[in-house]
């Protein structure tokens, strides 16, 4: 058996040691950890998975303090891999995590070798890469999870809830993704995703407040570890 890290005592006393082993002993690789990816990652190593990747090739700026969970004032200017990989030991210092400090495109998709996960989730904001992992999770059956849009909006309770691409709504990246899956054939993909309208905004830079994305990265959570559990 595994040795179960102490901090998941409370989490094991509701799933048991059994689900605890499954946990950790799932492999998942994170693309992007920006607003929603950055609270996705914690929150997966802190509900016990051991096996972690992540995926991204920006680096840090002050504008991403208000919402990334990776970004500090001190660490400004250095790649959002490498940080969130010391944050990441500093919950689990016995995980095992690699980086990937890239931009993702149909070149270096080839640097990784996903016959190494149980899941991917995506957390990209650019639509050519999303597409990209989309398509390629499909081909070689790998479940992905997606999240789609969670700037522009702050007014009321973030309300976000996981479906299939093909019943969503409202959301402008999910139209694109939904028109993208029919012309693959891509039958079913799980996202994350909100009906609550964003808001129009006279720049193309996207408003952000902390909330939406930290509350969209729960819900994926959330069905990351349940679907392992069940």
């Amino acid at each position: 058996m595994t040795d179960v890290p102490q901090f998941l005592d409370r989490f094991k006393l509701m799933i048991g040691e059994e689900n605890i082993e499954k946990l950790a002993k799932t492999r998942i690789i994170v693309f992007g950890v920006g607003g929603v990816g950055s609270a996705v990652a914690q929150f997966l190593v802190r509900s016990g998975i051991c096996n972690l990747d992540i995926v991204d090739f920006d680096k840090i700026d002050v504008t991403n303090i208000n919402r990334q969970l990776v970004a500090f004032q001190s660490n400004i200017g250095k790649m959002k891999a490498d940080e969130m990989k010391i944050l990441l030991q500093n919950i689990n210092p016995n995980l095992n995590i690699k980086t990937f400090p890239f931009k993702l495109d149909e070149h270096t998709i080839n640097d990784i070798d996903f016959s190494k996960y149980d899941m991917i989730v995506d957390c990209i904001d650019d639509i050519k890469a999303k597409k990209l992992l989309i398509k390629y999770a499909y081909e070689h059956d790998i479940y992905i999870l997606s999240s789609m849009g969670a700037g522009n909006r702050y007014i009321d309770y973030p309300q976000f809830e996981i479906t299939d691409i093909h019943n969503t709504s409202y959301d402008p990246i999910a139209k694109i993704l939904r028109k993208f899956c029919v012309q693959e054939g891509i039958n079913h993909l799980d996202v994350c995703y909100t009906k609550q309208k964003a808001m129009k905004i006279d720049c193309k830079t996207i408003g952000s407040v902390v909330y939406y994305p930290v509350n969209m990265a729960t819900v994926v959570c959330a069905k990351i570890i349940n679907k392992i559990v069940d």
